[in-house]
């Protein structure tokens, strides 16, 4: 998305130059009575709030002319924080921000980068595009969640892409490899760090971290009124944004949920909408009678597509990481077929299925299939199709050049990244968002 991210510092006279011009944000000092404080996790925590707990319980071990001053320090520090403005296209907000209950489906199905796609669509629905958060009222859930981004787009996707391209050279026992050795520590600290960055995200926003007013909490996370950065948001984005709002459990169902059907009858009316030429509209009810044809007569075994890598449980997850290198490879003549990565997360898929009870003969049209299922398949076909390219990679290089093949890198990690990162982004879209039409008539009955 061609965002355009700012972040300044405002002046005493409010204005953040070029960016923007408003006047600076009305922040009091509290003046509520503290017995109408309620203690608030990190969804409501502002960096202000953080701020004065920290220094107040610090203060007493600082030196006497810090102690001394402490009202003027905090003060200014107060100043500075509610002068310093970032754009919330910047900011990738936690799902009970955005207005989730504990089971919606955005509170399972979510990477960073599905969070902060979700969080700007609904920005932009709601019209808070480029508004100007005050470092002062930012909580600390969006400071988590933005801070995670970051981490997980400049640190571990590249460092994943990284250690896929380590050859496996130099076999030590059964399957443990120098790869093994360079590369598993790593996985396994990026797999924890997820872990850990989940259980602390919903620690923090379950726990009691300071006490504020009902107005500071009206207050936090909220951008300053009136004030934007510049910027523009692209039409079909802006389209696309009108059309979508959260997913939730009391009716607006997950577009993921929807039938393919569904797709297909909304994506001929747009076509047929935004066309003129009744010749064109003809053509495209045409070909959209036919594809449904064919999809109602298309029948497909649903549980044979096996569970996607976000509905594996921890178990699964990890013998699926550690499978990468202790999953055998089956000698076949003069080459070498690997059982790990696709084939084995196959596996892992349909074992799950049946495990959980699914019919596996159970037989549905095309045109019924839900479009998360469809996803799944072509995540699997994407997958296997990336694997076989590997294998066959791999042997032709062992049989034309073997002294060197073992050391050569592999260039995989560039296709699996756009898979692994991209496409289950898109998919974790899909099911934390729901059409709005949805809501709407979720709202007339309510």
């Amino acid at each position: 998305m061609a965002f355009v991210i700012c972040v300044g510092l405002v002046d005493n006279h409010g204005s953040i130059g070029a960016s923007a011009n408003a006047a600076p944000s009305t922040t009091q000092p509290n003046t509520t009575s503290p017995s109408s404080k309620e203690c608030v996790g990190s969804d409501f925590a502002t960096m202000g709030k953080i701020y004065d707990a920290i220094f107040d319980s610090v203060v007493g071990y600082l030196p006497p002319n810090i102690q001394r001053d402490k009202a003027k320090i905090k003060a200014q520090t107060h100043r500075d924080m509610d002068r310093l403005r970032i754009s919330n296209m910047l900011v990738s907000n936690h799902p009970k921000q955005m207005g989730a209950a504990q089971n919606d489906p955005i509170m399972k199905y979510r990477d960073p980068i599905s969070q902060y796609v979700v969080s700007q669509l609904l920005n932009i629905r709601h019209g808070k595009q480029f508004q100007a958060i005050p470092v002062e009222n930012l909580t600390l859930a969006q400071a988590v969640e933005t801070v995670w981004l970051l981490i997980h787009v400049t640190v571990i996707i590249p460092l994943t892409v990284a250690l896929s391209a380590v050859p496996g050279i130099a076999q030590i026992w059964g399957p443990i490899t120098v790869k093994f050795l360079i590369t598993a520590p790593f996985y396994i600290a990026m797999y924890g760090a997820g872990y850990l960055y989940r259980s602390i995200s919903s620690a923090l926003v379950n726990s009691c971290l300071v006490s504020m007013t009902k107005e500071e909490k009206d207050r936090a996370g909220k951008p300053v009124k009136d004030l934007r950065f510049a910027g523009s948001v692209p039409q079909w984005i802006n389209e696309m944004a009108g059309q979508v709002d959260l997913a939730d459990r009391k009716g607006c169902k997950p577009i993921g949920d929807a039938p393919m059907s569904r797709i297909i009858d909304r994506t001929t009316n747009y076509l047929r909408d935004t066309n003129k030429d009744p010749a064109t509209k003809a053509a495209i009810t045409g070909i959209s009678k036919d594809v449904e044809n064919r999809m109602r007569n298309t029948w497909v075994p649903v549980n044979l597509i096996p569970a996607d890598p976000a509905d594996y449980n921890q178990i699964e997850s990890l013998i699926s990481l550690l499978g990468g290198y202790l999953a055998p490879d089956i000698p076949i003549g003069d080459i070498s077929i690997g059982t790990a990565g696709a084939p084995l997360d196959i596996i892992i898929g349909l074992i799950h299925n049946i495990n959980t009870g699914q019919n596996m003969g159970k037989m549905v049209r095309l045109w019924d299939l839900p479009v998360t299922k469809t996803m799944t398949a072509a995540y699997y076909t994407m997958y296997f199709s990336i694997y076989v390219t590997q294998v066959i990679y791999t042997n032709a290089l062992v049989m034309t050049i073997p002294t060197v093949a073992p050391y050569l890198p592999r260039p995989f990690g560039l296709f699996y990244a756009p898979l692994n990162f991209g496409w289950n982004a898109y998919h974790n879209v899909l099911r934390d968002m729901c059409f709005s039409e949805d809501k709407k008539v979720q709202a007339a009955v309510a």
